[in-house]
């Protein structure tokens, strides 16, 4: 589910930007963090690094009994994740202009769709994922300054997306039938 969140917002993302801009390819490149320098030095445009993946607890209790038939069944809850994207310009100086119009158009297209669903994003059926939401996390300057630091990378002008609750596993999973309470005397 996570993969299939990161090529779907890459994917529209990139439509977007295609769609607004006179961009020949795709002007947004998915980096790996580790190889994030490496990369940088030969993609043009925007970098999207997948920067955390962080729990989400839903519940104090996040499994519950539901009746079936004769007994209970014991279900846990899917697991959900919040994953943070950083979208940010690559390091030529000569490209700054039309990086910072390219990072504008990130901001245009996450504004303009900020909530993923079957209805306005049909390949999500296709993928297992009911929907998902998009929005801009505030940092402060000295929260940004650790983000890049901790990267280990030269900072360049960015933004920073919060993709909320991706669920992974099945509703079904870990099933454990439970007997029925009895009040029957003997």
């Amino acid at each position: 589910m996570l993969h299939h969140c990161t090529s779907t917002i890459l994917s529209e993302a990139n439509q977007y930007i295609q769609s607004k801009s006179n961009a020949k390819g795709p002007a947004i490149s998915l980096s790996i963090l580790g190889n994030s320098q490496i990369e940088s030095k030969s993609s043009k445009g925007i970098i999207m690094r997948l920067v955390d993946i962080t729990s989400v607890e839903l519940c104090s209790n996040p499994t519950q009994y539901v009746p079936q038939t004769d007994g209970f069944i014991l279900r846990k809850r899917p697991e959900a994740f919040n994953l943070y994207f950083l979208f940010s310009t690559d390091y030529k100086a000569s490209d700054l202009l039309k990086n910072l119009e390219l990072l504008a158009y990130v901001a245009a297209f996450f504004q303009s769709k900020s909530h993923f669903d079957g209805s306005n994003t049909p390949i999500l059926q296709e993928m297992g994922i009911e929907s998902f939401s998009v929005e801009l996390v505030k940092m402060t300057p000295s929260e940004k300054s650790m983000l890049w630091e901790t990267l280990d990378t030269p900072y360049s002008p960015s933004l920073l997306y919060k993709v909320g609750l991706i669920f992974i596993g099945d509703a079904t999973m870990g099933l454990k039938v439970v007997s029925a309470f009895s009040s029957r005397e003997r």
